[in-house]
């Protein structure tokens, strides 16, 4: 036989197998609850009743769990009482308490107890105070308790055994419990996050196309209704054959990666099953993959610069994407020579419009803003900035390149006017061609 459960371990399997038990019923009247082919929720629930009969509560095995433990715990009071009637005589002593080393009843003496007992030294007593003596007298009905309880460990041991073999009996029905249990509370959690993010289903289909309306990021969702950060804003996106790819451009904390961000997590939503924080229409493609390029992917253990991370990440891409694959870059083009950047950037959206890949590129870089206009594949979008209270909308426009107002924004964010000033005079230098 091979090894035993612990009592403690054999509870935790009765607490499963009677939630599966109770919840029957519940899912009876709700089919649709399960996927289909699930098990029966209560395929090993004939266990439920062994364990009560043999196991307490908390995992320790009954005493009357069989006739041999019912006698052997007899003899054990009997025992235990004996060996306290013998060392009656010996708590007379000033300062003497009785005290239990494993199964050996002992006396407690203080420090510089002067009385003699003919005895045995069993070390020191609770927390270094004082010393053991187990009197001789005791010795004897000591050795017989020891041996009797080390005969119920046995039993226990033997009992443990046997329930952990009728379980190993019933693995297979345990795990179908297990999966259904799971699928239901994954169920569960997925309503009540719907609930307190006011969502609703997505229309999932075929094609690669992605409609959200009224947009909203969960954990900005989340977050404000705790008191933490503004309300989020709501986002329009739409990706189909007749807009493929976004190239998203607009002001620095315009919003670009926020969204980026919502469009990934609430297709990854959708492809989970999961209601969407929309306020209108959601229509969800089959997306294969999705492919994520946000944030530095520097690598100090790959020796990966910024630049070198990105491609690392744009040669998986190139690798694996087609026609239902969804891209979402970030700052596409950056941590290079701007011209450069721009022309590789420009050779991949190139490259992956052709391959019908859909998706939403960022970027500060002016020369793909113009290459977005002129390739059919592609389509430019904006983050709204409102020019009269000089702060993002964060509302995202369709068809209309952005500004990257850089020395608005770095101004707005507290750098010196001076230097700013100066800064928009080299602007104008380089847009002059001047030095």
């Amino acid at each position: 036989p091979g090894a035993a459960l612990s009592g403690a371990a054999l509870r935790n399997l009765h607490r499963v197998l009677r939630v599966g038990k109770e919840l029957r019923p519940f899912v009876e009247r709700r089919p649709l609850l399960l996927p289909a082919g699930a098990a029966r929720l209560d395929g090993a629930a004939e266990l439920i009743g062994r364990i009560d009969a043999q196991l307490l509560p908390n995992g320790a095995v009954r005493e009357d769990a069989s006739p041999e433990l019912r006698a052997l715990h007899g003899e054990l009071k009997t025992a235990r009482e004996g060996v306290q009637r013998d060392l009656a005589s010996h708590l007379r002593s000033d300062g003497a308490k009785a005290h239990w080393a494993g199964q050996r009843l002992c006396l407690h003496l203080p420090d510089g107890f002067r009385e003699e007992i003919r005895g045995v030294r069993r070390g020191a007593g609770p927390g270094g105070h004082g010393f053991l003596v187990e009197p001789m007298e005791l010795v004897a009905g000591n050795n017989r308790l020891e041996k009797l309880a080390g005969s119920v460990e046995q039993h226990n041991q033997a009992l443990l055994r046997a329930l952990t073999d009728e379980v190993r009996g019933h693995l297979e029905a345990l795990q179908q419990l297990v999966d259904s249990l799971t699928w239901l509370d994954l169920a569960v959690a997925g309503a009540q996050l719907s609930i307190h993010l006011q969502a609703q289903p997505a229309e999932l289909v075929d094609d690669p196309i992605l409609v959200l309306e009224g947009a909203r990021h969960p954990q900005l969702i989340l977050a404000h209704a705790e008191g933490h950060g503004p309300e989020p804003r709501p986002l329009n996106v739409r990706i189909d054959a007749e807009c493929p790819i976004l190239v998203v451009t607009g002001p620095n904390t315009g919003g670009k990666s926020v969204s980026l961000k919502t469009v990934g997590l609430l297709t990854v939503m959708a492809h989970c099953g999961l209601h969407l924080p929309v306020s209108g229409r959601a229509v969800v493609g089959n997306f294969q993959r999705v492919f994520v390029d946000m944030g530095d992917p520097q690598s100090v253990a790959f020796a990966l610069s910024t630049f070198s991370g990105h491609v690392e990440v744009l040669k998986r891409l190139l690798e694996a994407a087609d026609d239902h694959t969804l891209i979402l870059l970030d700052e596409l083009g950056t941590g290079t020579d701007p011209e450069e950047g721009a022309a590789l950037a420009m050779a991949v959206l190139d490259h992956l419009a052709r391959r019908g890949v859909r998706g939403m590129v960022t970027t500060h870089l002016t020369p793909i803003k113009a290459f977005a206009e002129a390739h059919a594949g592609l389509q430019n979008a904006s983050m709204r900035f409102d020019h009269q209270r000089l702060e993002p909308t964060y509302e995202l426009q369709i068809g209309v390149a952005g500004q990257s107002l850089g020395l608005l924004v770095a101004e707005k964010r507290g750098l010196p006017s001076d230097l700013v000033a100066q800064a928009r005079t080299y602007l104008e230098q380089l847009h002059s061609g001047g030095a």
